[in-house]
């Protein structure tokens, strides 16, 4: 099969990976070319019942554990869904701070769930990319190209 690029990102419950469980995924599979092949995959996960949310999550993200238990599944199979794309051979995980969060969320979830959690970022020719850097870089090299937000004291 050739490369593709697999974007995705999690909504989760809080910001700790190790505690805070996921609450939505949602990702979309492209060539290198960044054409759209497939269909996008938006689900929700059923929150655990031994763990409370942070409520600032839900407030950020608007999803309540009432919400996702009605229009979610089972962790199990939401992370089996999730590892089935990541793992298609030749993929590249593609995510905004995906290295210190969202990669950290799928890992997690795949051991709590009995997987192997770096299989998927190596095998069958598998990697994953980060490009929150390469949003820096692009800020950095050529700050007219986009509109950036500021603070009000006019810093980055």
């Amino acid at each position: 099969m050739a490369n593709t690029l697999y974007w995705h990102d999690y909504e989760t419950f809080g910001i700790d990976p190790s505690r805070d469980g996921p609450s939505q995924f949602a990702g979309i599979r492209t060539d290198e070319n960044l054409n759209i092949i497939g269909e996008p995959l938006s689900i929700y996960c059923q929150p655990p019942t031994d763990r409370l949310p942070w409520p600032q999550a839900c407030l950020v993200t608007g999803i309540t554990p009432q919400s996702a238990q009605q229009k979610g599944i089972p962790e199990r199979e939401f992370i089996e869904k999730i590892h089935r794309e990541l793992s298609l051979p030749g993929t590249c995980g593609v995510g905004y701070n995906s290295i210190r969060f969202d990669d950290e969320v799928t890992r997690y979830s795949l051991y709590r769930n009995f997987y192997d959690p770096y299989e998927r970022e190596w095998k069958h020719g598998n990697s994953r990319w980060d490009i929150i850097d390469m949003v820096r870089l692009a800020r950095a090299l050529r700050p007219e190209g986009i509109e950036w937000p500021n603070y009000e004291d006019g810093s980055p």
